[in-house]
């Protein structure tokens, strides 16, 4: 019984936002004859044990922080619920906290040639800088969660982190056009923890977890979710246009655009907060699809 627990508190359909920024540079990279496998593996790896991390972390800390509560409308976290003790969860956060170090570090050593020593060192302060984020979102006596500034972290870790950080490991060539595709993955990851925000608006107020919704109120939180997916839709696409090779290329980009007007659409008009949680693991399958068009669109000439 204990493993479905674990399965609930690591929130699995969340996992492909990781999987979506590193394959997806992975995939671009593959198409410009770069791209080992090894790497994309331990990338992957690497990224799901943070994400693990800061799932975890999110468990722990709303909890000593009193924001999971009777009142939060999202699903109802495992501490929270007495089904996994804090001591229990702390020494998870440990394990993958270590695992989170141990990947990373084998990734660096195995694409870095450790005689570039600056390059090493950036990447190595940036595993460190990694694992102490996903901690220190909602633990501690200042989280950066409860600050409003949840929504940059994302955008940085999830985005530029994860899709340009990966594919200089993949090619050792830092591109402009893939920071514009790095900032498209990036805002659809803020957008999802937008949803989240939005769902849970009134008592993470309540309880003193400002986020940017929770800063903004609804209305103005819905707007915001809506500029930011237009965003992403428009670096994308400058992505493309900057890469030209195949109409394609464009075919491939417009099969998500559907989607993300249906979506959009039910954002706006939605009324009862439980709709959000649906909308929130839509937009997660929403964005590995657009990463995924994107990322076959570039091998077809």
């Amino acid at each position: 019984m204990k493993l479905k627990y674990w399965f609930y508190a690591i929130r699995f359909q969340t996992l492909l936002l990781s999987f979506s920024g590193i394959t997806l540079s992975f995939l671009i990279s593959k198409s410009r004859g770069f791209g080992d496998l090894i790497t994309y593996i331990l990338c992957l790896f690497t990224a799901i044990f943070l994400q693990i991390l800061a799932n975890f972390s999110n468990d722990y800390g709303d909890s000593i922080q009193g924001i999971d509560n009777n009142h939060r409308i999202g699903p109802k976290r495992i501490v929270q619920r007495g089904l996994i003790s804090l001591l229990v969860m702390k020494r998870a956060i440990n394990i993958f906290s270590i695992l989170s170090f141990l990947s990373g570090i084998f990734l660096i050593c195995q694409s870095l040639n450790t005689k570039d020593s600056f390059i090493f060192l950036i990447y190595f302060m940036g595993l460190l800088i990694c694992i102490y984020s996903s901690i220190k979102y909602t633990i501690g006596p200042y989280p950066y969660g409860y600050m409003g500034m949840g929504d940059l972290f994302v955008l940085i870790f999830f985005g530029l982190v994860s899709v340009e950080g990966s594919y200089f490991l993949y090619t050792h060539i830092f591109s402009s056009e893939i920071l514009l595709l790095s900032l498209s993955v990036g805002f659809l990851s803020l957008s999802v923890l937008n949803i989240n925000n939005m769902r849970d608006i009134k008592n993470d107020y309540k309880n003193g977890k400002y986020t940017v919704a929770g800063i903004l109120g609804l209305k103005y939180a819905k707007l915001y979710h809506i500029f930011s997916i237009l965003i992403s839709l428009f670096l994308g696409g400058g992505f493309i246009y900057l890469t030209y090779k195949s109409i394609y290329q464009w075919f491939f980009f417009m099969l998500s655009i559907p989607f993300f007007v249906q979506h959009l659409k039910k954002i706006f008009f939605m009324k009862n907060y439980n709709g959000f949680t649906l909308e929130l693991k839509k937009l997660v399958l929403i964005t590995f699809f657009y990463s995924m068009c994107i990322g076959i669109g570039s091998f077809i000439y």
